[in-house]
């Protein structure tokens, strides 16, 4: 919806910026006139510059102050490429400058004010009360408190978390409380829980616990049928967070949901854009992998490259190729360890590639031998994945696709260093091989850049 709003704000500004001059007398002809073609090219790089920085990301519509912060850069990337490609089309047209040249940048300006004044009503107007999700929570334990921690969280403006209830059981009948209020309904009367739910004007149940015979069957259905949504907490994450608990789920749920289907005409489009988004980055990148190089050599002993086994599809090893960012004998006793916040094993130029993700570019060349994909989970280390295969189960179903040089973890949680991040980015990589989609790939690609640009995770 966002997307559609701020295209039909630039078609407006296009059309303004036409009918502006002759509205004013001074003269006949517009000093900018957009074809069709330029009006659809000027809105995909709109679109593509404000996804890339997030803009349309949950965080950025729900906290004003995230939107803002990106809304910022979004105004840079967007005055400054347009109002150069202008200047140099009016130079190469032997056009003079004037104040009418002048009135492309206000333009702009007037439609990045425009986009920013849409923005911010639309914020408003979805944190009013009656736009937002009124959340009942129906279990105890871990998952329920992580789950009222989750819609009680900064950027959750749009849910209303009314209460959470550790159980509901007719034995118990027991009245339901409100802070110090006493609900007149108990949980023998007759659909009670329902009733319960309609006096807190109740959107949405989210049921959590392992057990599910321990919760009143009967009584959710109830309340579907009053027009209520009951969920359990793994499709409230997955909707809302875009993972997977791993802890959560076993064989027959993984069995029976859909997704995690790998076909073959899936792989073969997959690899086949691999190959061409590979060769042309390759090409792109090139002038700038020699600078990158140089400093390396110039700041400190040793190889550029660096060279390390990861485990790949179906378990195969590999080598995996990165610019060298650590002292030569980063690991002299031949011990892996994780990478540590202020690491004093990166050196100062490491230190640069890393927060801007430079360090992994080689990795291109794993992509075109076949051992890596553009998009995907993250290769780890064998001495990590024997750790991690005892402690995390279903660890070894991102070994089933080819591992990635960015992948869903990577745009949504920050830089992995204990067995803790390893569980929680597992979460985002079984949500990306239960989609498995190619249009998810391409969503990836470009928030790749807002991590890049926000240096999000970088050690």
């Amino acid at each position: 919806m966002l997307a559609c709003l701020d295209s039909a704000a630039l078609l407006l500004t296009a059309h303004s910026l036409e009918l502006l001059p002759n509205c004013a007398g001074c003269f006949v002809e517009s000093p900018v006139r957009l074809d069709p073609i330029q009006t659809i090219l000027l809105t995909g790089f709109l679109l593509l510059t404000a996804t890339s920085v997030g803009l349309y990301n949950n965080d950025a519509v729900q906290d004003f102050r995230v939107f803002a912060k990106r809304f910022l850069l979004v105004w840079q990337l967007l005055f400054i490429p347009l109002v150069a490609a202008y200047a140099v089309t009016k130079i190469g047209a032997g056009s003079p400058f004037g104040w009418r040249a002048a009135l492309f940048p206000v333009a702009v300006t007037a439609f990045v004010v425009l986009l920013f004044a849409l923005h911010g009503a639309l914020a408003w107007w979805l944190g009013l009360s009656f736009m937002k999700t009124r959340v009942l929570v129906l279990g105890a334990g871990a998952g329920a408190q992580a789950v009222t921690e989750f819609l009680n969280g900064p950027g959750r403006s749009h849910f209303n978390h009314v209460q959470t209830i550790s159980h509901w059981r007719a034995a118990d009948n027991v009245p339901p409380r409100i802070g110090n209020v006493v609900l007149a309904v108990a949980p023998s009367e007759p659909a009670a829980l329902s009733r319960f739910a309609e006096m807190l004007r109740t959107d949405e149940i989210v049921v959590t616990g392992d057990d599910k015979q321990a919760f009143p069957v009967t009584e959710l259905l109830e309340c579907k049928l009053r027009g209520i949504k009951v969920v359990d907490a793994l499709t409230f994450w997955e909707r809302e967070a875009g993972l997977i608990d791993a802890s959560q789920i076993g064989p027959e749920w993984l069995a029976f949901s859909s997704g995690f289907v790998f076909d073959q005409p899936h792989r073969f489009l997959k690899r086949t854009i691999d190959l061409i988004i590979s060769a042309a980055f390759l090409i792109f990148v090139l002038p700038m992998c020699l600078l990158v190089a140089l400093a390396i050599r110039l700041e400190s002993r040793g190889p550029v490259f660096y060279r390390q086994e990861r485990v790949g599809l179906n378990g195969r090893v590999f080598q995996l190729w990165k610019f060298r960012s650590m002292r030569a004998d980063a690991e002299k006793d031949g011990v892996p360890r994780w990478a540590a916040t202020a690491d004093d094993r990166v050196t100062r130029v490491g230190h640069f590639i890393r927060m801007v993700r430079i360090d992994e570019i080689p990795q291109v060349i794993n992509v075109l031998a076949g051992d890596m994909s553009f998009i995907g989970p993250r290769p780890e280390r064998p001495f990590f994945v024997e750790q991690l295969r005892e402690l995390l189960p279903n660890y070894d179903l991102r070994h089933r696709v080819r591992p990635g040089i960015t992948g869903w973890a990577q745009v949504n949680y920050p830089y992995g260093a204990s067995i803790e991040d390893a569980k929680r980015k597992l979460s985002y990589d079984l949500f990306y091989l239960k989609k498995n989609d190619i249009l998810l790939d391409l969503a990836i690609l470009v928030q790749t850049v807002r991590v890049v640009l926000f240096a999000h995770g970088a050690r």
